[in-house]
């Protein structure tokens, strides 16, 4: 298998939220990752021992050098030698330069490809998934934890592997001129090995609360920036300044008691250094002292012997922080793990169009929650009608949206297109089929165009022209610096609240599915802006099976029906005129918008729930 094929095979599986077979989270899931990439990772692995053999080796030979100038060795012998050294350093030199490339071009390679994966989390679980995530949090795993992989797989992956093969063979050569000197080296080396055991439980525990307090003082900041307009109209700059500054001082602790730790790994792999040193120093002149080896070979043993811990200690140098890139590595993988609210198997056709909508016997509780937010709802929109949901905040409205448009599934009773049920159908289908234009309009900072394009890559001038003809944006177009490739800010800034309502009918009209959910999207306008979006959501419903969510009876009043929601659970199903006369809830509901108008507009009085029903 190829490293582009593997790579498509194993993010195919992350997609669907599992990881490869009998792989875990942390140092397991990385393995996983670098399984594909056995054979960069091996010409790594050969130029980092070269890099370290080498190195060890020139030491060790520039030491027998010197003994053997001193000593008045022969010219010709001396300069051979130094040759010898000369080509193990442009030896070494080369190994570096190809170890730093094949590293990090692995190393970046995989965590493109982590990236990409992470991308698929949140696409497989959005949006439902998400809506418990906040947005820092997020950021910080997408960027911040994935970026900390880059160490293990350009630097510990390749170390652990040099110092197994490095070290061993030092200690050979070392052994096969005195094996008295091998030993007394020997635990010393053994000890440094387990150095990043002895604190294995505290590093572990260091690393997850350096990430954990690095994501949330990026949520401090998100939430931010995001209420920015707020925080300054209300004057609350000083108490988010304050939060922040907590947030970085629990980060600021958190990585003191990360840098004391290793700065104690540092001199505990000191002392053994030193020890393993003094140890081969001290018995090596008691063994030229007894004749059982040549003074010359006593410096480059004593060389050769503290040239033994260096993979080991280049190792350590990064295994001091493996609790943080252990920690980072938990939470890309919790997210990568993490299953879909709603699994993706559906293989049914999709149905003819135009498209009837039932809810059948619908119950459904949010994960977590105690009580059923809907409950036995039985309701069908007929192909080409338009259904309004009415109610109280909390009624459930949104989630009977929401559950059409495959957010969530129901614990009971099933929601059919035309008889044919959402799960049967693939996801592509049932969004090529559902249509949303949400209560919190969201635009990219891109030109309106581009925001168009969204919903139909590709979409011809023309049919964006009809979209924003029948959304009503044209009109607003022409004062508008560029038209249709004004960029229009963050979160559609630049535009008004109903204008980025049209925009959002417009992104809908432009996808033209046969079913639309609209969801509250005049709840938060003036009279103007709501005329204007009403006349807009009435070109859009045309034709089209459409359930609508909404308090105001002049968005009541459009539907062609309206159900009528009390916690949870249908308590009437009829016409404006029709609920007004039998359904004392919907009454309520109208007088209270009612008294909402009349708050909000200087009224002296408002107009009888009757009286509105005759406008």
């Amino acid at each position: 298998m190829t490293v582009l094929e593997h790579e498509t095979a194993t993010a195919e599986r992350w997609r669907a939220g599992r990881l490869p077979d009998g792989a875990r989270r942390g140092l397991p899931g990385m393995l996983t990752v670098l399984a594909g990439h056995r054979t960069t990772f091996g010409l790594s692995v050969l130029a980092g021992a070269l890099n370290q053999g080498c190195g060890i080796a020139a030491n060790t030979l520039g030491a027998y050098v010197v003994v053997r100038a001193l000593g008045g060795a022969d010219t010709g012998d001396l300069w051979r030698l130094t040759g010898l050294l000369l080509a193990l350093v442009v030896v070494r030199a080369v190994a570096t330069w190809v170890e730093a490339w094949l590293s990090h071009e692995l190393s970046f390679r995989i965590l493109a490809r982590v990236r990409q994966w992470i991308y698929w989390a949140f696409h497989r679980i959005a949006p439902g998934g998400l809506l418990r995530r906040r947005a820092g949090d997020l950021v910080s795993t997408a960027l911040q934890d994935s970026e900390s992989l880059e160490i293990f797989y350009a630097h510990t992956s390749i170390y652990i592997a040099v110092a197994a093969i490095v070290p061993p063979a030092a200690l050979a050569v070392l052994a096969s001129w005195s094996g008295w000197l091998a030993l007394a080296l020997l635990p010393w080396l053994a000890a440094a090995y387990t150095v990043p055991f002895w604190l294995r439980t505290r590093a572990a525990a260091h690393g997850r609360a350096v990430r954990e307090r690095t994501a949330a003082v990026n949520v401090e900041v998100v939430d931010l920036i995001h209420g920015l307009r707020e925080i300054a109209v209300f004057g609350r700059g000083a108490d988010r300044r304050d939060r922040i500054a907590r947030a970085t001082r629990d980060l600021a602790a958190a990585q003191r008691a990360q840098a004391a730790r290793g700065g104690l790994e540092t001199a505990l792999t000191g002392l053994l250094v030193s020890a393993g040193t003094l140890s081969v120093l001290a018995l090596g002149v008691a063994l030229t002292s007894a004749g059982r080896l040549d003074l010359a070979a006593l410096a480059p043993a004593v060389v050769l012997g503290a040239g033994t811990f260096g993979p080991v200690l280049t190792l350590l140098n990064v295994t001091r922080v493996w609790g943080i890139t252990s920690a980072a590595a938990d939470r890309v993988f919790d997210l990568l793990e993490e299953p879909a609210p709603v699994p993706d198997d559906g293989t049914a056709p999709p149905p003819a169009e135009p498209v009837e909508v039932a809810f059948r016997g619908v119950s459904f509780r949010y994960p977590g929650a105690a009580g059923w937010a809907v409950e036995e709802i039985d309701l069908v929109v007929p192909a080409g009608r338009t259904l309004a949901l009415a109610g109280h905040t909390g009624a459930g409205k949104s989630t009977l949206g929401h559950l059409l448009l495959r957010w969530f599934d129901p614990q009971r009773g099933r929601i059919t297109l035309n008889g044919a049920d959402v799960r049967d159908l693939p996801h592509a289908e049932l969004t090529r089929l559902v249509g949303h234009v949400p209560q919190d309009v969201f635009l990219l900072h891109d030109t309106i165009r581009s925001n168009l394009e969204l919903a139909a890559p590709g979409a011809t001038p023309e049919r964006i022209a009809a979209a924003c003809d029948a959304a009503l944006v044209t009109p607003f177009l022409d004062r508008l610096p560029d038209g249709l490739d004004t960029v229009v800010g963050d979160r559609g800034a630049r535009l008004s609240g109903g204008e980025r309502q049209r925009v959002a009918i417009a992104r809908a009209l432009v996808r033209d599915t046969p079913v639309l959910v609209l969801d509250e999207s005049s709840s938060q306008l003036d009279v103007l802006s709501e005329r204007e979006v009403q006349a807009a959501l009435d070109r859009a419903r045309a034709g089209r099976t459409t359930l609508v969510i909404a308090h105001r009876p002049a968005t009541l009043r459009a539907a062609d029906a309206i159900a009528v929601l009390e916690r949870g659970r249908v308590v009437d199903v009829g016409t404006h005129e029709e609920l007004l006369a039998r359904c004392p809830a919907y009454e309520r509901l109208v007088r209270s918008q009612a008294d909402t108008t009349v708050s909000l507009t200087g009224a002296d009085e408002a107009p009888s729930p009757r009286e509105e029903g005759r406008r």
